[in-house]
């Protein structure tokens, strides 16, 4: 995974835009290009991992963690009255694995999954980088591309990265912030495990999971959120909330 140093927000927006071009410029009908995902950490320090492995848990098989998915599933319908479908998939299916949906719905509620959620905006993912004051002196913003005009690849054994498109039925935010997914796997034992995207990503050949760190200094917060609010990109456009909206107007009253 290349890493790039960026020094002031000026430059992340002239890099967004090379990105832009670059991708107007490289799209053609004869090979599938994947959308451009990223996805932004307070801490440059942070790994891509999903908030299961933050909670230091052992990655579950996928069978394992579909059943503590539907035992999760009886206490959000009992709250919320709204029911899930369960999409069943096959195992050997590089589809999203089953209740995918309930899956995201979990991940913008806070609870652990080894789903990884990432924005087609480099604005919004921009605003989650910066948005909270962080312990370090720089903050990161990942780019992602799964498909570079070939097939993937890989031997057995080996974590692989799976996308999943936006095209779900969950949580309005999903929508708002321009939402995607990814998972990774491997299978151990003729089983199927979740697994890590740092692990995947040591494997990328430059024609597929194709994967970069922008590293940025922390210190240009709040001249980025002031030019995000301006494009209408704050916590209450994101988010919605009473909360969002308190934190909007905090920022723009003190910065």
């Amino acid at each position: 995974m290349n890493t790039q140093t960026i020094s002031s927000w000026k430059s992340w927006k002239e890099e967004i835009g090379r990105l832009r071009e670059q991708d107007s410029i490289g799209n053609n009908e004869e090979e599938y290009v994947s959308p451009l995902l990223f996805r932004g950490h307070k801490c440059a320090s942070w790994r891509l991992e999903s908030t299961f492995e933050r909670r230091g848990a052992d990655f579950p098989s996928i069978e394992e963690y579909g059943d503590t998915l539907k035992e999760t599933k009886n206490a959000f319908e009992s709250y919320t009255g709204y029911k899930w479908d369960t999409v069943f998939m096959h195992r050997e299916s590089p589809s999203p694995p089953e209740d995918f949906e309930f899956m995201v719905y979990l991940r913008h509620h806070g609870f652990p999954t080894p789903i990884l959620d990432w924005t087609r905006s480099p604005y919004v993912a921009s605003f989650f980088a910066f948005q909270e004051h962080g312990p370090e002196k720089e903050i990161s913003i990942y780019s992602f591309r799964e498909y570079l005009g070939a097939g993937k690849g890989g031997f057995t054994g080996e974590s692989r990265i799976v996308g999943c498109g936006p095209n779900i039925k969950t949580h309005r935010r999903h929508y708002v912030q321009q939402s995607e997914y990814t998972f990774c796997r491997k299978k151990v034992n003729d089983k199927w495990y979740y697994s890590s995207h740092e692990d995947a990503l040591a494997f990328a050949n430059g024609r597929q999971d194709v994967a970069t760190k922008y590293v940025l200094p922390a210190c240009i917060r709040n001249e980025a959120l002031a030019d995000l609010d301006s494009m209408n990109i704050n916590a209450y456009s994101l988010f919605g909330s009473e909360e969002g909206l308190a934190e909007m107007i905090a920022n723009r009253t003190y910065g």
